[in-house]
């Protein structure tokens, strides 16, 4: 169920009685019944002469910074209007029968003359001021909603209205009656708590650490082996020594009764030596005999 016009024309009607600060230099629009109320009996009232905007930000967050906001009224009509009393305030579109006050929530800021911010108090009032045909008036306004706002059913809307002093005159009597016509604007925002960071749950399997990640290495080379010889069939034995050392032996003497040539019988150069020892035995042997057998002569 909607409530706007009925809404906004009460809220008008109200903030016109509690009356405009400026508005008793000239003609106080405060002090007389709005248009829509005397005509109740016909409903036939419409104004034509004041028009009104306003834009806020979509998505207010409570506890928020101050978001920016811009209102305006234009003359439209063909008259020149001497004051026209400008109000802005926060309200809640719902069907509970007492609502809250969502001037108790969301501030309002206007910008002064001089650059600076001034709030808003109980009756919302903006400005008063004469406002010719064809002009228009614009308000730098700035929201914001403050953290201990309670969780009502309900949209969120802003309202601006411009009220002037107009007439209404009766069809069937053509009697003439001063009353306030109001010029109602307002445009729809959202209410956004602060989101609260929740923390990181903890993994349930443990994570791989850095040192078992698997790396990729390149092996060394294995040491080149070095060939050894096949021994063959029949192994030769090589004497072994001691000696770090060698001496060349003495030439091989054969012994007597072999024709000076060594028997081929299987001996290996590795006997050789041996041969050589006997073969000086020998020698030194047969001196001897030839030596007895001359003294012996």
């Amino acid at each position: 169920m909607k409530y706007r016009p009925a809404v906004l024309a009460a809220a008008a009607s109200a903030a016109l009685l509690a009356g405009p600060p400026a508005a008793s230099a000239a003609e106080d629009p405060g002090a007389l019944p709005t248009c829509t109320d005397v005509s109740t009996s016909y409903g036939d009232y419409e104004q034509d002469e004041l028009t009104a905007s306003v834009d806020v930000a979509p998505v207010l967050v409570a506890g928020g910074d101050w978001q920016p906001a811009r209102a305006s009224v234009t003359n439209v009509g063909e008259r020149d209007l001497p004051v026209v009393v400008v109000r802005a305030y926060p309200w809640l579109q719902t069907g509970e029968p007492d609502p809250p006050d969502m001037r108790d929530y969301v501030k309002t800021e206007t910008r002064t003359a001089d650059g600076g911010w001034r709030e808003l108090d109980e009756t919302a009032w903006i400005d008063a001021s004469p406002l010719k045909s064809g002009e228009t008036r614009t308000y730098e306004l700035r929201v914001r909603v403050v953290g201990n706002l309670p969780r009502t059913p309900g949209g969120s809307e802003y309202a601006l209205t411009g009220a002037f002093a107009d007439v209404y005159r009766f069809p069937d009597t053509g009697k003439e009656v001063p009353c306030t016509g109001v010029a109602p604007a307002n445009d729809t925002f959202r209410i956004e708590r602060p989101a609260t960071t929740s923390p990181t749950p903890r993994p349930t399997t443990p994570r791989p650490t850095p040192s078992a990640t698997p790396t990729t290495t390149t092996p060394a080379p294995k040491p080149t082996r070095t060939p050894t010889t096949t021994p063959s069939a029949t192994p030769t034995p090589t004497p072994t020594s001691s000696a770090t050392t060698s001496t060349p032996s003495a030439p091989a003497v054969p012994p007597p009764g072999t024709g000076g040539e060594m028997a081929g019988t299987g001996t290996s150069d590795a006997t050789v030596p041996l041969a050589a020892a006997a073969g000086a035995l020998a020698l030194l042997g047969g001196g001897a005999v030839l030596l007895a057998r001359r003294r012996r002569r």
